[in-house]
């Protein structure tokens, strides 16, 4: 059953990275096609169908207790969510925000309600790395407000309004920002427990508040680029503050116990954590910038830098993370097939190309500077090495991956 999972997930994943070279390529070579429509489509499959499924895995893997395991509602929950991706796939292109599309969408909201329910049913253990899942699952619940508020708008105000593009907003940042963040620090902590079985102290709860008043308060960030106030400013920028002091904590107390586990690993496996930490690090210091309300505006109205900072969450944290969590669960660094090697140096020569292209040509753009040379030329064809990468953990998994008695 699991093995099954991996291999939908990861092909998700897959078309995903396909569909983002072709956003890239087709531009390049000025064709004319329905630009918006595919970029719906790569967003959706993209945190939908390859960020939500893998989470909803790991969680499944770490934190559903053995004799829950076997319930046939996780598997059956699991396809039915992946028809609505199926389903957004196949509408998207064609018609964009519409009828299907909007029906697919809400079966994939309504699955993930029940997901929610099944997880805080089977939740047995009471300790931080379970009140960090269920604080992650509850933002999950949170975002879909924007959904729900965005279907509203959109039949009063239009798209065109303000309050249209603050539930979008809405929506990503309480996703991206807060039920995959928090899943992200859930899971560490967990597999921190397994290995090490540490005894959590305050520090490990103050983290938590100081992680959860971050993704509150930074969702001032995004509003200031709709409404300009000196309360939302002053908003995100204590928003700011308590990540930065939530990285020192993690920089202190929790990446020591993670390095010690994984400099005895693979290279692969050490090459993605390297990434996963810079990745983290990264998000932390450029909202260093962002305390100048000019450079945090443009950080919306630049495109590159919006979204080579997207990237860095969702590729360079949160799927190098749940690439490093399957590894250790699964023993796929004991293997020694060349497959996972060759798809983990792929898929991390496109994220390093790809974001110091995005950040560089964005930061030019920002001092009045011309184009790179060959940089659309570059970032085009270097999108590619995304979809091979992910091509050799799909031959992997189909070859390799043996199915668990007690997951299956």
């Amino acid at each position: 059953m699991v093995k099954k999972w991996f291999f939908v997930s990861f092909l998700n994943l897959f078309i995903a990275g396909i569909l983002g070279f072709i956003l890239r390529i087709l531009q390049y070579y000025s064709i004319n096609f329905p630009y918006s429509n595919f970029l719906h489509t790569h967003s959706h499959i993209a945190m939908l169908g390859w960020l939500y499924q893998i989470f909803y895995i790991l969680i499944y893997l770490y934190f559903i207790p053995k004799s829950k395991k076997n319930q046939s509602l996780y598997s059956t929950l699991f396809w039915i969510t992946q028809l609505s991706i199926v389903g957004m796939f196949v509408s998207f292109p064609f018609q964009g925000y519409g009828l299907y599309s909007i029906l697919f969408s809400a079966l994939h909201i309504l699955c993930s309600y029940y997901f929610c329910y099944l997880t805080f049913k089977n939740l047995r253990q009471k300790d931080i790395s379970t009140l960090f899942i269920k604080t992650a699952l509850a933002c999950m619940l949170f975002s879909t407000f924007g959904i729900w508020g965005l279907g509203i708008t959109m039949g009063t105000l239009g798209k065109s309004s303000i309050l249209y593009s603050i539930c979008i907003q809405f929506f990503l940042h309480f996703q991206i920002n807060g039920w995959f963040l928090l899943g992200c620090f859930a899971l560490i902590l967990k597999v921190l427990d397994i290995n090490y079985s540490l005894i959590y102290s305050k520090i490990t709860y103050i983290f938590y508040i100081l992680v959860l008043l971050g993704i509150i308060f930074s969702f001032g960030l995004p509003l200031s680029w709709f409404i300009h106030s000196q309360y939302i400013y002053f908003s995100y920028c204590f928003g700011i503050i308590c990540n930065i002091a939530f990285l020192f904590l993690f920089l202190r107390f929790i990446h020591p116990y993670l390095l010690a586990l994984i400099q005895s690993k693979s290279l692969s496996l050490q090459l993605l954590y390297s990434f996963f930490f810079l990745s983290l690090l990264l998000k932390v210091i450029i909202q260093l910038f962002l305390f100048n309300p000019e450079i945090a505006q443009y950080s919306y109205e630049i495109k590159n830098l919006r979204i080579g900072f997207i990237h860095l969450e969702t590729l360079g944290i949160y799927t190098c993370l749940s690439f490093i969590l399957l590894m250790l669960h699964n023993n796929w660094i004991d293997s020694k097939s060349k497959l996972i090697k060759m798809g983990t140096l792929f898929f991390l020569g496109f994220y390093f190309i790809s974001e110091v292209l995005l950040f560089l040509q964005g930061s030019f753009i920002y001092l009045g500077k011309k184009i790179i040379p060959n940089y659309f030329f570059v970032l085009s064809w270097s999108s590619l090495l995304f979809p091979l990468g992910i091509l050799f953990y799909l031959i992997y998994i189909i070859i390799f991956q043996k199915p668990s008695k007690n997951n299956s």
